[in-house]
């Protein structure tokens, strides 16, 4: 089957992987450069995601990770310390979580329990460690999808926009910018928060999903911490065994942490226009300091913005696209990208290749 893959990030080269490895000629278009988008200006932090409907996939991709060639995975989780100055409301928080994800086994530590494990933290915060979260560089996982895909056999087009091609309710390949179209068997649009606006609005209305941006700073920070940080909010919303966060849609803003190989990254915002990343700097460094006093002193090595595609409901759209034949979606996993991505790209390859059904939690045309 001759197969083209529009979108170059984590979904777009783990698919082309897995499809390349199933027998298919596959062609993957990238419009500006592998990773450009959130799959490579995460925070860099592959973790669990509080929620039942996507805890497999996390898991499953865990363990194509480990089998991934050029990538390091930890060999064991550096552990999550979910941060706040309200211990009451902490602790009601580790229940709600024991209660849906008992293998994270929350521990609630107070201001100092939690110096003794991490002396650097601001001496009035208290913590819930979660075991999860393992540091990674950011790019690192599309950089190792990428090359072994290639060496699979994929042509991998930089520089080449490409949207689907569509005849009716027929998907026949793609078009490119220049209007010239390319036949192919079938078609897998990957393109994050992009993904709707490459369709026909009568197609792309069904596929909920909108960008919300994101600023990290990458940071040379002295000592960092072991473990992955962030500011909890406390708030979360239970739902039939999972345990879900809205994403604001105001500019908002939370501290988050995590180091690998020498580099902290330092988060999050959530905004849904485009910001101005050095604008924002600054106020991230101030709220990262409120809970890290180093973060003050650290040096900033770089700025990074990126667009997160954030589903209307939190989970991903994977599957055939409702009026389009031959084109499948795989997108919206907001900030589990890198979390859930190889497995969410081999549900997609599956279905595209050999028809195999979706968990309808997880469907494209879910809201169709």
């Amino acid at each position: 089957m001759n197969v083209a893959i529009i979108g170059g990030g984590i979904i777009g080269c783990a698919a082309a992987a897995i499809a390349a490895e199933h027998g298919a000629r596959v062609t993957l278009f990238e419009a500006t450069e592998l990773g450009a988008g959130a799959s490579g200006r995460n925070l860099g932090s592959i973790q669990h995601p509080y929620d039942s409907s996507l805890t497999p996939l996390h898991a499953a991709s865990l363990t194509a990770y480990r089998e991934l060639p050029g990538f390091a995975l930890p060999a064991e989780p550096a552990g999550v310390l979910l941060l706040a100055m309200d211990t009451d409301a902490l602790a009601r928080h580790a229940d709600a979580l024991r209660a849906v994800a008992p293998e994270l086994r929350p521990e609630l530590l107070d201001a100092a329990a939690l110096r003794a494990l991490e002396p650097s933290i601001a001496p009035d915060v208290a913590a819930v460690r979660v075991a999860t979260g393992y540091p990674v560089p950011p790019h690192g996982a599309v950089a190792a999808y990428a090359a072994l895909a290639t060496e699979r056999g994929t042509t991998v087009r930089l520089g080449e926009p490409a949207t689907p091609w569509l005849d009716g309710e027929r998907c026949r390949g793609v078009r490119l910018a220049s209007g010239a179209t390319e036949e192919f068997d079938a078609v897998l649009l990957a393109a994050g928060p992009w993904t709707p606006s490459l369709l026909p609005d009568r197609i792309g209305a069904a596929v909920r999903i909108r960008r919300t941006w994101g600023v990290t700073l990458q940071l040379a920070l002295p000592n960092p911490p072991r473990h992955v940080l962030e500011e909890e909010e406390i708030g979360g919303e239970k739902i039939g065994g999972s345990f879900r966060w809205s994403i604001p849609s105001s500019p908002h803003a939370v501290f988050s942490l995590a180091t690998a190989d020498g580099r902290s990254a330092l988060g999050s915002t959530f905004f849904v226009e485009e910001p101005d990343a050095a604008a924002v700097a600054p106020a991230l460094l101030e709220r990262g300091a409120r809970f890290l006093p180093g973060v003050a002193e650290a040096r900033v090595v770089e700025i990074r913005r990126c667009a997160r595609p954030q589903s209307a409901d939190g989970r991903p759209f994977i599957g055939p696209v409702a009026g389009a034949s031959g084109l499948t979606a795989c997108a919206g996993h907001g900030p589990w990208g890198i979390s859930t991505g190889p497995a969410s790209a081999a549900l997609a390859v599956a279905s595209m290749l050999d028809g195999e059904a979706v968990p309808e939690r997880l469907r494209a045309d879910r809201f169709a």
